[in-house]
């Protein structure tokens, strides 16, 4: 089942009365806001309540190939994930020095600039502890 292939990538897993529920590793929180199940037909149906994210959304942030969300083999490719991994890290590196920078000159900032700003701060210090 593809379930079975995503539901070990994903972190506090607990079983629901519809499917699971999950972290979302797409905005890497620490209190499962994702819910997961299976169809009758074999289609796994994801969503974040917290981003958003959709089934291909998630599967892209674990490195997954998009055929896991239909019956089909596990086939992780890690060079996805890592180029994925570089491309994140450069978009929020750049939303983060063009925030700081606004900010710093007195520009009008919205609050959806500041939850963006988050985001990108927060994605990079995961990916640092991952690191290390």
């Amino acid at each position: 089942m593809s379930l079975d292939n995503i539901l070990p990538h994903l972190t506090k897993v607990k079983k629901t009365h519809r499917g699971y529920s999950a972290c979302c590793p797409v905005h890497n929180d620490k209190n499962p806001s994702m819910t997961l199940t299976e169809t009758d037909d074999g289609k796994v149906l994801i969503h974040c309540f917290a981003c958003g994210a959709r089934g291909s959304d998630v599967v892209e942030a674990l490195g997954l190939s998009p055929s896991e969300l239909f019956s089909g083999e596990f086939t992780p490719d890690p060079r996805f994930r890592m180029n994925k991994i570089r491309e994140h890290q450069l978009e929020d590196s750049m939303v983060i020095s063009i925030y700081e920078t606004d900010k710093k000159n007195g520009k009008y900032l919205t609050h959806s600039d500041y939850k963006r700003y988050r985001l990108a701060k927060a994605r990079i210090e995961a990916l640092d502890q991952s690191i290390m």
